[in-house]
């Protein structure tokens, strides 16, 4: 088989060298993230080549999606609170931290511990100093999980950086908690 056309050979390729001892079952999305941030836009000097190895590897990595979740980056996160009116947030150091990426939020859990009376939960995504409220949701302890139509607000989130997330419980509480689902599309 022939190399790309006009392409230098693959033995000369940034791409190939940097992942020499890596098989494609073994090829993650970090790993592809990193060798892009390190690899220059102009098309010279066999970029153009680079970027094309870089999607067909990616593709036959199964690290790539071009219509839905990427393989094997479903996981659950956890906000926790033991203060009412206080904000936990999670913010670039969180799952989302790669500039590019973009995740979509599902399932919100909540859990409380030691309530009395109505607590309120929201969660909020914020960017460049605005806000936005998703979910807004009461309750007077317990696990519980909001439906459809008392969950998210507007439907489907998806959240990217440097957009974050905080969730807030005001109320008598001992601990309250917000577990979300969450998954990268790209």
């Amino acid at each position: 088989m022939s190399p790309l056309p006009f392409a230098p050979p693959p033995k000369d390729s940034s791409l190939y060298q940097q992942l020499e001892s890596t098989t494609l079952q073994t090829l993650t999305a970090d790993q592809l993230d990193t060798i892009r941030a390190k690899t220059f836009s102009q098309g010279t000097d066999g970029n153009e080549d680079e970027y094309r190895r870089m999607l067909l590897l990616a593709l036959a990595a199964n690290q790539l999606s071009l219509s839905g979740p990427m393989p094997g980056t479903v996981d659950v996160v956890n906000f926790l609170s033991d203060t009412s009116g206080s904000q936990v947030a999670i913010t670039e150091d969180g799952f989302y931290k790669e500039p590019g990426s973009v995740w979509k939020i599902f399932g919100p859990s909540l859990s409380v511990g030691g309530g009395s009376g109505s607590i309120s939960h929201e969660l909020r995504m914020v960017n460049s100093g605005s806000t936005l409220e998703i979910l807004d949701f009461s309750s007077s302890g317990g696990s519980l999980r909001p439906t459809t139509e008392d969950g998210f607000i507007g439907g489907e989130i998806y959240v990217s950086y440097p957009a974050y997330l905080t969730y807030e419980a005001t109320g008598t509480f001992t601990t309250s908690g917000l577990s979300l689902g969450i998954v990268r599309v790209r």
